[in-house]
């Protein structure tokens, strides 16, 4: 539950943060409808973009809509944590590899309301190496 989370127990870990509310699960397949609640500084440091406050489907995330889609619908729709890694082509940084994690908040009837995110930047030939094995898993 969102209440479990303590942000004075993650000091370290707040600017690579991201909490989103899930507005609308949409059709069977089609995309969610998700808003920042909040975003980490190094997120937006990354991104190049203040993205709190705004929904996802308001950047243009290119070919990677399709996959950023499932994703969160993975999250959203079976409760269980995802996991991968992808460039940062659609913020016109390729070199540059997030590596993330999304995890599922329910509210207080179990139902999923909310997406924990956690996001990692790494640019090197180790990262290029790590992201050509990975993709999205369902931990």
């Amino acid at each position: 539950m969102r209440a479990d989370i303590h942000p004075g127990e993650i000091k370290a870990l707040l600017p690579c943060i991201s909490l989103l509310d899930i507005l609308d699960k949409g059709a069977a397949g089609g995309p969610l409808r998700l808003r920042v609640r909040l975003a980490g500084t190094r997120l937006r440091d990354y991104l190049g973009v203040e993205t709190t406050g705004r929904c996802l489907d308001e950047f243009d995330l290119g070919d990677q809509r399709l996959y950023w889609d499932a994703a969160y619908r993975e999250v959203a729709e079976s409760g269980r944590p995802a996991q991968g890694v992808v460039t940062l082509a659609p913020w016109r940084q390729p070199h540059i590899f997030q590596f993330w994690l999304r995890l599922p908040l329910v509210d207080g009837e179990g139902r999923i309301v909310m997406v924990l995110g956690h996001d990692a930047f790494l640019q090197s030939e180790k990262a290029h190496a790590l992201a050509n094995r990975a993709n999205l898993r369902i931990a």
